[in-house]
C-alpha cells in the first residue's frame, strides 16, 4: 500500500474520513436509537449513511458504518429485552403483598403521593414500579433505599393518560414510565417500612446520599435547603410546585436538573486542592475520574448527568494520557453510552435537551464567546492579566448561556408549547449566583460524606449554611421576578416532527445570516472601536457608568417584587385542587382565606401578590388542601390573627397549625358564628358554623366550614370554603357582587337556591386537576342558567378581581 493510500484523503477539516472515530460513534448511536423502530429502519439508514460517506470520498469507511448501524441496532434490541423482562411480570389488575426498598421519598401530586421503588425479592425482583398513595391514605415516611412492605394492585403499562395541559395533544403516560425504566405501577392499599435497608453497593450509596443530604440542608431554612438539594443532589421533590413553576417558567429550570454544569463545577472545585496536595497530572486525572464516577449516581444519575458525565470522564481521560480531545466525539460518545443503557432514553425531553444544549455550545457558544471576548478587548483596550480573565469569563459565561438557551429552544416550544423569553436575562443575571451557590452546596456536601471520617464536618457544615443562603435565596427570587415579567413565555407550539426540523433549520440559518452579517461589518466595527479608544479615558469611564447604572435600574425594577395593589383586589390563587382566596385593600390590609395544599407554594404566590403582612388568616376546616399551605405562609409572613376554623378536629396536620400559631405568637380565635371583625377598612362576617355542642367533632368536616362575607363599601364576596346548599340555605344569605363557588365545584343539588338568594354577578371556581370530576357538569350547568360569568382557575390560572369605582375588572393568568 502506498503513502498516498494510506493518508486520509486531503480536503477540510471536518472531511469524514479525518474524523473516522466520530463516524463510527455517531452510527453506534444513530443504531442504538433505532432499536424500537420498525426493522427496516437500521437497514436503510446503514445504507444511506454508507451512500453518503462514499459520495463524500469516504469509500473504505462506508461499508464499516453501515454494519455498525445496523449492529447497534441489535444490541438494542437486546438492551430493551431485558429492560422490557420485568414489565412482562406484571399482571394489570393482580393483588399482591411483596417488600420493596425505596428508591425516592413520597412526592406529593394532585391524587396523592408517589413512590418509586424496586422489588426486594419473588418474581419481581429488581423490577422497578411506581407506587401510588391514594389522597385518602397516610403517606409512608421513607428515606432512600429504606424496605417497605407493600400491599395492593398491579397495574401494568398498556394504558394512556389524559392530554397534556389542554394541548389536546395526547400525553402517554405508560410510554413515559417505560423509558424511565418501570415496569409497572402499583396502586398501594397499605404500606408500612419493616425498618430495614438494602446492601452492598446501592445500600453503601444510599448512606453516603443520606448523609450529603442531611448536610446541604443544615443551617438553611427549608425553602432554601429544598432548593439546594435539588441542585446539588438533584433531589427535589421537597421544592414546591409555584417554585418549579417559577424557575421553568424563567429559563432557570435547567439549575434544578443536575447537569454538565454540576459536573464542571465539581472538577473546578476539585481542581485547586488536588494541585495544592502536590499529585501530578495522572494522579489528578485519576482522582477527578473518582469524582465523578461517585458523583453520577450519588445525584440520581439521570439522562443529562449521564451525558455529561461520560463527556467528563473522556475529556479527563484525554487529558491525563496527553491525548488532543474532541468534544464533539465526548458528545457522541455520551449519546451512545446513555442509549446503551437505555435505548428509548433519545425520546425523553430531559436527554434531548441536554444533548441540543450542549451542541448549541459547540456551534454557536464557543465562536460568540470569543467575538464577545475579542469585542470587549477592542472596547477596553485590554487591560491587565486580571482584566481579560474576567473579561473572558463574562464572554465565555454570556455566550454559553444565550447558545443554549437558543438551542433549546425549539425543542421547548415543541414539548411544552412555550419558550421562556425572559430565559437569557434571567441566566445572565444568574451567572455570579450560580458557582457560589453549586459550590458551597457541594462543599456541604463532601463534609457530610466524610462526617464518620471527621466528626467536625457537621459543625462546618452547619457553619456554611448562611452564607450559602444568600446565592439560593438570590436565585429564587430571580426566578420568581423573572417568572412573573409580562411577555415572559412566548406561545410557540410546534407541533410534530417536521415542524422542529423546520424550526432547527430556521435556527441555523438565521445563526448563518448574523454571522455573514458580522463578517462583513467587522470592519465598521473595528472602527467604531478605534474611535472608542481614542476618546479621553474619564469620558469613556462616565458613559459606561452612565450605561451601568441604567442597565442596573432597569434590572432592579424588573426583579422588584410588587407593592399592594392600588385597588381592592380579590385574587382566587391557583393552588392547583384546593381552596385559598387573597383579599387586599388599597390601605395595605390583606386577608388570606385557607392555603392551599403544601406542595402549591401559597406563600410564594402572597410574594408575588405583594404581600408583606397578613392581617387575618382563614383556617376555613381541618382538609389539607386548604389548610395545608398555612404552615407555611405562618413561617414566612408576620400575621396578627388567625381564625381556628377546625371545629375542634383531631387532624395531626391541623394541630400542629395551632401549635406553630402559639409557637411564633400568633393570636388565635375560633371561627364560630355570630362573628363580626373590622380588618383594617375590610369587614368580615362570619355567618357559619355556629359553636360545636359537647361531643367529638364530626368526620365529614365540610357541612361546618367557614362561611363568611368580606366587604369593602359597597362591594361584597361570599366564601363559603366547602360548605353546600345543605349548610348554605339555612343562612341570612346577602346579595353579594361576587362568590367562591362550594366544593371546587362539586355536585350541589340545591346550588340553583344558592345562586337565587346570592345573585352574584360574578363567580369563581377553585379547582385544580382532580379524580372527583370537578367542577361537574351539573354546577356549571347551574351558574350557566343563572347567568353567572365563572371562571376556572384549572384554566385561567390565577383569577384577579378588581373593583375600581364600583366596576368590577377581572384579569386572568392564563
Amino acid at each position: 500500500m502506498s503513502a498516498n493510500e494510506r493518508s486520509p484523503p486531503a480536503g477540510p477539516v471536518l472531511h469524514p474520513a479525518r474524523r473516522p472515530w466520530h463516524v463510527c460513534m455517531a452510527s453506534v448511536a444513530a443504531g442504538l436509537g433505532l432499536a424500537s423502530a420498525p426493522p427496516l429502519a437500521p437497514l436503510a439508514l446503514g445504507a444511506a449513511e454508507a451512500a453518503a460517506l462514499a459520495l463524500a470520498g469516504a469509500r473504505r469507511l462506508a461499508p464499516l458504518a453501515g454494519v455498525l448501524v445496523v449492529l447497534a441496532a441489535g444490541v438494542g434490541e437486546l438492551r430493551l429485552e431485558a429492560l422490557d423482562r420485568p414489565a412482562d411480570l406484571v399482571e394489570d389488575g393482580r393483588h399482591v403483598q411483596l417488600f420493596a426498598y425505596a428508591l425516592t421519598r413520597p412526592r406529593p401530586s394532585p391524587f396523592g403521593a408517589s413512590i418509586e421503588v424496586a422489588v426486594a425479592g419473588g418474581r419481581l425482583e429488581g423490577a422497578r414500579l411506581l407506587a401510588r398513595v391514594p389522597q385518602w391514605s397516610r403517606v409512608p415516611r421513607a428515606d432512600p433505599g429504606e424496605e417497605l412492605r407493600l400491599r395492593g394492585r398491579l397495574r401494568a403499562l398498556d394504558f394512556e393518560r389524559r392530554d397534556r395541559g389542554g394541548s389536546g395533544e395526547s400525553f402517554d403516560f405508560a410510554a413515559h414510565l417505560r423509558r424511565r425504566g418501570f415496569a409497572g405501577e402499583l396502586l398501594l392499599d397499605h404500606a408500612r417500612p419493616t425498618g430495614r435497608r438494602r446492601g452492598g453497593l446501592d445500600g453503601l450509596l444510599d448512606g453516603l446520599r443520606g448523609r450529603a443530604e442531611r448536610a446541604v440542608a443544615a443551617g438553611l431554612p427549608p425553602p432554601e435547603a429544598a432548593l439546594l438539594r435539588g441542585m446539588v443532589l438533584g433531589q427535589d421533590e421537597a421544592i414546591d410546585r409555584a417554585t418549579r413553576d417559577d424557575f421553568r417558567d424563567s429559563g432557570l429550570a435547567h439549575l434544578l436538573a443536575v447537569s454538565g454544569q454540576n459536573v464542571m463545577l465539581l472538577v473546578a472545585l476539585a481542581l485547586p486542592p488536588l494541585a495544592a496536595a502536590g499529585l501530578g497530572p495522572r494522579a489528578r486525572g485519576v482522582a477527578l475520574l473518582a469524582l465523578v464516577a461517585l458523583y453520577v449516581p450519588l445525584a440520581g444519575a439521570g439522562p443529562s448527568l449521564q451525558r455529561a458525565g461520560v463527556m467528563a470522564a473522556a475529556g479527563i481521560a484525554a487529558l491525563t494520557l496527553s491525548r488532543p480531545a474532541s468534544r464533539w466525539y465526548a458528545l457522541l460518545l455520551a449519546a451512545a453510552a446513555t442509549l446503551l443503557l437505555n435505548p428509548r432514553a433519545w425520546a425523553d425531553a430531559g436527554w434531548q435537551l441536554s444533548f441540543a444544549a450542549v451542541a448549541g455550545i459547540l456551534v454557536l457558544g464557543l465562536p460568540l464567546g470569543r467575538t464577545l471576548a475579542a469585542a470587549g478587548e477592542s472596547l477596553t483596550g485590554g487591560g491587565g492579566p486580571l482584566a481579560r480573565a474576567a473579561l473572558r469569563g463574562m464572554s465565555e459565561g454570556a455566550a454559553i448561556t444565550i447558545a443554549a438557551s437558543l438551542a433549546t429552544a425549539p425543542l421547548l416550544a415543541h414539548h411544552f408549547d412555550s419558550v421562556p423569553v425572559a430565559g437569557v436575562p434571567a441566566n445572565l443575571l444568574a451567572l455570579p449566583a450560580v458557582a457560589p451557590a453549586m459550590w458551597l452546596g457541594m462543599l456541604k456536601a463532601g463534609l457530610g460524606i466524610v462526617s464518620p471520617l471527621l466528626p467536625e464536618s457537621a459543625a462546618l457544615a452547619e457553619l456554611v449554611g448562611p452564607p450559602a443562603r444568600v446565592p439560593v435565596a438570590f436565585l429564587a427570587g430571580l426566578a420568581e421576578r423573572f417568572a412573573d415579567l409580562p411577555g415572559g413565555q412566548l406561545g410557540v407550539p410546534v407541533r410534530g416532527s417536521a415542524a422542529l426540523a423546520f424550526a432547527y433549520a430556521a435556527l441555523l440559518l438565521a445563526a448563518a445570516g448574523v454571522r455573514s452579517l458580522a463578517r462583513r461589518s467587522s470592519g465598521r466595527a473595528q472602527e467604531a472601536a478605534a474611535a472608542w479608544r481614542r476618546r479621553a479615558g474619564p469620558r469613556r469611564t462616565a458613559h459606561v457608568a452612565a450605561t451601568s447604572v441604567a442597565l442596573l435600574v432597569l434590572v432592579v425594577r424588573a426583579i422588584s417584587p410588587p407593592g399592594p395593589p392600588d385597588a381592592l383586589t380579590v385574587r382566587f390563587l391557583d393552588v392547583g385542587q384546593g381552596d385559598a382566596t387573597l383579599v387586599q385593600h388599597p390601605d395595605g390590609t390583606a386577608i388570606l382565606f385557607d392555603g392551599g395544599p403544601p406542595e402549591a407554594g401559597v406563600a410564594r404566590l402572597l410574594r408575588r401578590a405583594g404581600v408583606e403582612r397578613l392581617a387575618l388568616v382563614v383556617a376555613t376546616h381541618a382538609s389539607r388542601d386548604h389548610h395545608g399551605g398555612l404552615a407555611a405562609v405562618l413561617a414566612e409572613r408576620p400575621v396578627d390573627l388567625l381564625l381556628d376554623g377546625g371545629d375542634g378536629t383531631r387532624d395531626p396536620a391541623f394541630r400542629a397549625l395551632l401549635r406553630s400559631a402559639r409557637e411564633r405568637g400568633v393570636p388565635t380565635r375560633p371561627a364560630a358564628a355570630p362573628l363580626t371583625l373590622r380588618v383594617g377598612a375590610l369587614v368580615v362576617r362570619i355567618l357559619s358554623p355556629p359553636p360545636r355542642p359537647p361531643g367529638p367533632p364530626p368526620e365529614d368536616p365540610n357541612p361546618r366550614a367557614v362561611v363568611a362575607i368580606v366587604s369593602a363599601g359597597e362591594f361584597d364576596l361570599m366564601l363559603s370554603a366547602d360548605a353546600e346548599s345543605e349548610a348554605l340555605l339555612p343562612l341570612a344569605l346577602p346579595d353579594v357582587d361576587a362568590m367562591k363557588v362550594p366544593h371546587h365545584g362539586s355536585a350541589d343539588p340545591g346550588l340553583a337556591a344558592v345562586l337565587e338568594r346570592l345573585r352574584p354577578e360574578l363567580a369563581a371556581i377553585e379547582v385544580g386537576e382532580n379524580t372527583y370530576g370537578h367542577p361537574t357538569p351539573q354546577t356549571l350547568g347551574a351558574l350557566r342558567r343563572a347567568g353567572v360569568p365563572t371562571y376556572r382557575t384549572d384554566r385561567d390560572g390565577t383569577v384577579a378581581l378588581t373593583v375600581v369605582e364600583g366596576r368590577m375588572e377581572v384579569d386572568t393568568e392564563r
